[in-house]
């Protein structure tokens, strides 16, 4: 693995733990993957579990605060967040950040 910036390393960490705290609180999950790797130019954070999941159009609906947090924190190291479920299906959750910017060099 890379060395990457204080800065995305924080980022990183502090969405692998709201990532983990949804799973805990909301999925119902018997299993959770977390997988972090440098890959293609980027730096690949997943966290995928096994839980009832949700439909992803009514994320919103719920007030999704650690999410709005995700994707602000993924933003501000130059990265994207995306989710991925379906009722009954699991979450998961992918964070690419391309690895110039994860090491802290101009883009």
């Amino acid at each position: 693995m890379p060395r990457i910036s204080d800065k995305v390393a924080t980022a990183v960490y502090r969405i692998t733990q709201e990532s983990l705290t949804n799973v805990a609180r909301h999925s119902g999950a018997s299993r959770v993957d977390v997988f972090l790797r440098a890959d293609d130019g980027a730096l690949l954070l997943t966290v995928e579990d096994d839980g009832r999941g949700f439909d992803p159009d009514r994320l919103g609906e719920s007030g999704g605060l650690g999410v709005i947090g995700m994707r602000e924190r993924a933003s501000l190291i130059g990265g994207t967040l995306s989710i991925g479920s379906r009722p009954g299906g699991g979450v998961r959750i992918d964070l690419n950040v391309p690895l110039d910017v994860a090491q802290g060099e101009p883009a």
